[in-house]
């Protein structure tokens, strides 16, 4: 085989493996059934509508707040049966404003097409911590409170059912001398932050013997909410 016709067989396997268009936009009289099959039935102008590539019996619409529309947030997920059956029409399997994991907030629906219609995925591999308003995995700074943070944070086991790791505990104080002790952190408590797993217990313990006391207030275990962004 010459090297043109080795490099035309190289590009033509490039092409074939490169992977399928994530779902598709409906055309407008697909957007119609779409629309008309959301409860109660919404305005093809108001909403935006896709269809999975990975499986078409699925679709999902999406509120636009275009001008005239209603302001809501909202998402409808919809199935139908296989395309050219008899009576073949779309119908909601639910509607809300977000949702997370596929399983536990969209029965019915298969991790592949919620997550090709981005209303829904499987629970992440990783697992994260709260970090202000958003998650991190494996930061090297945890907010303990207000005043107080963990720096400097060496993770030495993550991702199970527990993580542990070791850092600089500081309590800055507007009024006198900031403490900083050696401390270990311990995270725990795995839920779900939409479909992120995520730690959302801690608790410190002193280092070094002579830190106990310095940190023996804040030793307690303590807990974090999911991030506003999350929705939950």
């Amino acid at each position: 085989m010459g090297p043109i016709a080795t490099l035309a067989l190289l590009l033509g396997v490039l092409v074939v493996a490169q992977p399928a268009a994530a779902h598709r936009v409906p055309t407008r009289e697909e957007l119609e059934e779409l629309a008309g099959a959301t409860g109660p039935p919404s305005d093809p102008a108001c909403v935006r509508g896709l269809i999975s590539t990975v499986d078409v019996r699925w679709g999902a619409v999406f509120a636009t707040h275009a001008r005239g529309c209603p302001e809501i947030d909202r998402t409808w997920v919809l199935q139908r049966d296989t395309p050219g059956t008899p009576g073949n029409r779309w119908r909601e399997l639910r509607q809300g404003i977000r949702f997370g994991v596929c399983s536990r907030d969209l029965p019915g629906i298969p991790d592949k097409v919620g997550l090709d219609l981005g209303v829904c995925a499987p629970p992440s591999r990783r697992v994260y911590v709260p970090a202000g308003s958003t998650l991190a995995f494996k930061p090297a700074r945890l907010r303990y409170s207000r005043s107080a943070t963990i720096e400097n944070v060496r993770w030495s086991r993550w991702n199970g059912a527990r993580a542990s790791g070791r850092g600089t505990f500081v309590y800055r104080d507007p009024y006198g001398p900031a403490l900083r002790a050696q401390v270990i952190v311990t995270l725990f408590a795995i839920d779900l932050c939409g479909s992120d797993r995520t730690y959302l217990g801690a608790q410190l313990a002193p280092a070094r013997p002579q830190d106990a006391s310095a940190i023996g207030a804040y030793r307690g275990r303590w807990y974090r909410q999911c991030p506003a962004v999350t929705g939950n």
